[in-house]
């Protein structure tokens, strides 16, 4: 009896599923949510396109942690690499052509953003050509080629959906940046943007195709020099200062290895980590410590800019970086918006129109970019952040300054993939309009 019952629950839910998976199929074959009219994209969707798109769609993308590519890097070949990525890959680009389907029909119709849903479905159609093809050297080449084009394809994706949502809101005052749905879209899409661009610099270091820095494999750091990241940096976002506003604040870092006994080694900390994202997101947090500082020193008037600390803590279990500056700090109704899309604090705020994507990707310069305004440095690095499992906190005093942490996972095992998956549920929270009133307990607005 007992079995027939789980049996039936099962069933049950299984119909559930089905259910679920019936009604998002509705609405992309329903006309209510066809956005897509351009000729362009009925020429990139033939029949055989969509039928693989269903197919993918339908899979779940599969997290890998640091650990996972690490021992991955020291043992197996081409041949594996290949097999999993020709699966893989399509599988994130399918998830996120799903979503994109689903985005409001003014900001899909803006050039940008069809530009973007053009340029996955063109990889994603890329990608298919090997999908029954042999596992040799032959396929492995023109394999290559492929990946390399579909990085340098996606390149400006930031900087494209940035404008095209600027261009939606452009009579609007976004003094609070983009709206929930969006918010919750731009997180997924650039977070897959994210796991297709570590995927395939992975594969290209291991493989000989780009030039790796002396003791990686591939792109990760068995041994990543906390310290020694944060220097390199705190110099790059030095010279952006120093461009603005001919001078910058000095850096005070300190590192402690809690788990080490050992008095004369425990100041060096080290983590198996991929030491470009660190440098993105450091860049990011030091970029707005030092703008903080030097804005508040020209408004106090003071003869030196405050110095910005950076202390560095391994634990069993984390690893957390503390960046504290003395720049004024932020009110609690501020605080709430820095990781809002399109907000800054910036009072000169400044325009997408010619800026590259290259810039933020993991290991590209970002000298050309400006200091401040653009209102992406912080939620990107929180992704960056969070793509290992890991997060940014912010706790500021108003009228004084602002502590940073960002926290890393200590073990590589612990350190997987945080993916976007597509389904019902996230095809319904970007569907669904909050019809709720604020009440008393919704302090969001206020605080």
């Amino acid at each position: 009896m007992r079995a027939m019952n789980l049996f039936t629950k099962l069933r049950c839910g299984l119909g559930v599923v089905n259910q679920n998976r019936l009604c998002v199929s509705r609405l992309f074959h329903s006309g209510k949510y066809q956005y897509y009219s351009g000729n362009g994209n009925q020429d990139l969707l033939d029949s055989e396109t969509l039928h693989f798109l269903d197919v993918y769609s339908k899979y779940n993308p599969a997290p890998i942690s640091i650990k996972h590519l690490l021992d991955h890097g020291r043992s197996a070949g081409t041949e594996d690499s290949f097999l999993f990525l020709r699966k893989e890959i399509p599988t994130r680009l399918a998830n996120m052509i799903m979503e994109l389907k689903l985005l409001p029909t003014d900001l899909l119709q803006q050039r940008e953003a069809q530009q973007i849903y053009q340029d996955y479905i063109r990889s994603f159609k890329e990608m298919m050509l090997y999908e029954k093809l042999a596992n040799s050297p032959e396929t492995h080449a023109k394999f290559t080629d492929s990946l390399q084009n579909i990085r340098i394809r996606h390149i400006d994706t930031v900087p494209n959906m940035a404008q095209a949502v600027l261009r939606v809101n452009k009579n609007l005052r976004m003094h609070d940046g983009v709206t929930d749905t969006i918010q919750y879209f731009l997180d997924r899409l650039y977070t897959n943007r994210i796991s297709i661009h570590m995927l395939i610099s992975h594969f290209q270091s291991l493989h000989g195709i780009r030039n790796n820095s002396e003791g990686l494999i591939g792109t990760i750091d068995p041994q990543c020099d906390l310290l020694f990241v944060a220097d390199q940096a705190y110099n790059a976002a030095s010279l952006l200062c120093d461009n603005e506003y001919f001078d910058h604040p000095e850096l005070k870092s300190r590192a402690v290895d809690t788990t080490d006994e050992n008095s004369e080694t425990q100041g060096r900390v080290t983590a198996v980590y991929v030491p470009a994202h660190l440098h993105h997101i450091l860049f990011e947090v030091f970029k707005n410590a030092m703008r903080a500082s030097c804005e508040w020193a020209l408004r106090k008037e003071l003869d030196t800019i405050p110095f910005i600390r950076l202390r560095i803590y391994k634990t069993d279990e984390d690893i957390t970086l503390k960046i504290s500056d003395r720049g004024g700090g932020m009110s609690r109704r501020t605080k709430r918006k820095i990781f809002n899309y399109m907000y800054s604090t910036a009072t000169d705020k400044v325009s997408y129109e010619g800026i590259g994507g290259g810039s933020y990707g993991a290991g590209i310069s970002a000298s050309t970019l400006p200091m401040h305004g653009l209102g992406y440095g912080l939620p990107l690095s929180r992704l960056y952040a969070r793509y290992f499992r890991g997060d940014i906190k912010v706790a500021s005093v108003d009228g004084f300054g602002t502590d940073v942490y960002v926290y890393l996972q200590r073990l590589s095992h612990m350190a997987q993939e945080n993916l976007p998956v597509y389904n019902y549920v996230s095809s319904s929270k970007l569907l669904a309009t909050s019809t709720q009133v604020p009440d008393w307990t919704d302090n969001k607005e206020r605080y």
